[in-house]
């Protein structure tokens, strides 16, 4: 029978790995809103998405959308004929471009979307309580720090990663 390899010190633990612990977090949070808002209102996460995206940026075109919430093509067609079904949202044709279609939150899909944001809010309002209001601080000024290099590295792409790992 043969016994696994030790791991060396400088392996990655998964669970000591910060993305996947902050994918932990997120995920643990979201599956509690998620089915308040596939059961109260016929939403996918797509669609949760898009609607928040919308209530905040009104008229926004598909593009901006798929940029906004990180979803690609598909799903954001998806979600905006979703929303559309439901009546939380109209598409109208782009004024000089009918391929750029504006979204635009319909009254129905603003109180969707404000019951929605109001269970949100209360998650977010029981994580905050955990922390001081220092640690508070700390965590949004770091979360900008992160949001700010990921997005770095996520632009580079993996190769980059790899050229500057080789080159380390």
């Amino acid at each position: 029978m043969r016994q696994p390899a030790p791991a060396p010190d400088d392996d990655l633990k998964l669970s000591a790995w910060l993305p996947y612990r902050l994918f932990l977090v997120a995920a643990q949070v979201a599956r509690p809103l998620e089915g308040f808002y596939g059961e109260t209102f016929g939403l996918s996460q797509a669609g949760w998405r898009i609607l928040a995206v919308i209530a905040e940026r009104d008229g926004a075109n598909a593009s901006e959308i798929g940029r906004a919430c990180a979803l690609d093509p598909f799903a954001v067609s998806r979600g905006i004929g979703q929303l559309v079904e439901l009546g939380f949202a109209v598409r109208r044709p782009g004024k000089t471009d009918r391929r750029f279609a504006a979204v635009s939150i319909t009254r129905s899909g603003r109180n969707a979307f404000n019951r929605i944001a109001a269970f949100g809010s209360a998650i977010e309002a029981r994580l905050l309580a955990r922390l001081s209001e220092a640690e508070r601080v700390t965590l949004d000024s770091t979360l900008h720090k992160l949001e700010a290099e990921s997005a770095r590295i996520d632009t580079g792409g993996w190769r980059s990663l790899l050229d500057n790992t080789a080159a380390s």
